[in-house]
């Protein structure tokens, strides 16, 4: 509320006196934010930003500062959720606002109860990735530099003691100024701050009530925590930020120590020189996992525990992926569901991260080519199929008469665990002909009697462009 001092209502002085405190709340929160902006640089380079535009008080100021840059494009993105049977509402009042500010608007939205249903996921986290994908497809459309949200203080603050009620870890310092494409430049205001300026300027806003209902733990937070610390140190908030910020200091400097260890990614696999690994704390040890898990989307199954409980050498099991330790590297697996497939005559396939093609030729043909491996056709019993490594499987080696298990034989051409199931085994009627790479089977070798060779040449797949 206005602070009207002893002047009598509806005179000159009153009005003056309002005017002058319209002036003052200006400098102090416009300022503030353009003074932020202008000393971190961050519209340096900026031509076009995407606004993630609700209607709401944070959002709303968000638009009236930058907005007020000359040359800067602004293009607003509302995202309905439809969570609310006011949702509509909302909607025609962001329509209305960005009409009488001549902005750009785009709309879209989801069901996202069903979403997250779909997705077992939370109703605020599966909203804030509906929503930031389409902020995102929305900034590739417009050719926009970043994406800005309206964050404050207060959400800061809230989401530090959300995810440390989570035991969140590292995502307890997330939320900050620029994050790659994610530019906040309110999260030096209380909440009451915008709320104030907004009002005593007579700058519409949407209310949405569902920032008063106990069944979200945000909101609890809010109406609960926050004042009691307010209560017991009046200073509490902007203590708590400062701890913030140190902790993303300190992430930060972890993290450069992770983004430092080079990370060689092939097809369904990526992998990382085990003394990088050995020399990271446990925080860092954690951290690379999860940015090479974050390959294959399988990053949050990672949980602090793992790496707890992590062996000196072995396997770990998550639900879509394989971590392995070695005493070379450790490497961490898609989890491939591969099944049997026929091997075309001639003609090509991909089996696990291999490219296996057959061609049929006539002698007389250079028996030493590099990745490939001959066959007399005629002593095959097609047809010729590709399986995955099976227990038991046993195969009698070129040059050899005794049968070898295959696993020796993977575990001599030190073939990581992570790997061998996927591995593509070549066979027909009578047994398994060849292991890429590995060894081949003494039939069907080709001699001066041969009258058709097959050739059978494999290749890695490193990345998935070389899948055919």
């Amino acid at each position: 509320m206005v602070n009207q001092g002893n002047f009598p209502k509806n005179t000159i002085f009153q009005r003056l006196h309002l005017k002058i405190d319209h002036i003052l709340l200006y400098s102090t929160v416009i300022k503030r934010i353009k003074r932020l902006i202008r000393e971190k640089a961050l519209l340096e380079g900026v031509n076009k930003v995407i606004i993630g535009y609700s209607g709401g008080p944070d959002s709303t100021l968000l638009t009236e500062v930058l907005s007020d840059y000359d040359n800067l494009k602004v293009v607003l993105g509302y995202f309905n959720h439809n969570l609310r049977e006011d949702s509509k509402d909302e909607e025609n009042f962001v329509i209305k606002e960005a009409k009488k500010r001549k902005l750009k608007l785009c709309v879209n939205g989801a069901n996202v109860k069903n979403y997250c249903r779909k997705h077992s996921l939370s109703i605020e986290e599966g909203a804030r990735k509906l929503r930031l994908a389409y902020l995102r497809g929305l900034k590739k459309e417009e050719n926009a530099d970043l994406i800005t949200l309206g964050h404050n203080l207060d959400d800061k603050i809230e989401n530090f003691f959300i995810r440390l009620l989570r035991g969140s870890g590292f995502g307890l310092f997330q939320m900050s100024y620029r994050n790659n494409d994610i530019l906040r430049p309110l999260l030096d205001l209380r909440k009451r701050e915008i709320i104030d300026y907004l009002k005593k300027n007579e700058i519409a806003f949407y209310h949405d009530p569902s920032n008063q209902s106990d069944s979200y733990l945000r909101n609890k937070i809010r109406k609960n925590l926050v004042p009691l610390l307010e209560e017991i140190n009046e200073s509490s908030i902007d203590n708590i930020s400062r701890s913030v910020e140190n902790l993303r200091d300190i992430g930060i400097a972890l993290q450069s120590m992770v983004d430092s260890i080079e990370m060689n990614n092939h097809y369904n696999y990526v992998y990382i020189n085990r003394k990088d690994f050995d020399k990271l704390p446990s925080a860092g040890k954690f951290m690379i996992l999860k940015k090479m898990l974050s390959v294959f989307d399988s990053d949050l199954e990672l949980k602090r525990a793992h790496v707890v409980n992590l062996p000196d050498r072995g396997l770990v099991d998550l639900k879509k992926s394989r971590i392995e330790l070695l005493p070379s590297r450790v490497i961490v697996a898609k989890n491939l569901n591969e099944k049997e497939k026929e091997l075309p005559l001639p003609g090509e396939i991909v089996y696990g991260t291999y490219n296996i093609e057959t061609e049929i030729l006539s002698p007389p043909v250079k028996l030493d080519k590099r990745n490939s491996e001959f066959f007399d056709l005629e002593y095959l019993q097609l047809p010729l199929k590709v399986k995955g490594k099976k227990k038991g499987d046993r195969l009698v080696t070129f040059g050899a008469e005794k049968t070898k298990k295959l696993k020796d034989l993977f575990i001599n051409k030190k073939i990581p665990q992570v790997l061998r199931d996927v591995y593509p085994v070549i066979y027909d009627k009578e047994g398994i002909i060849m292991v890429p790479g590995i060894k081949r089977s003494n039939r069907a070798s080709v001699s001066k009697k041969t009258k058709k060779i097959l050739e059978i040449k494999y290749k890695e797949v490193v990345n998935a462009a070389e899948k055919r």
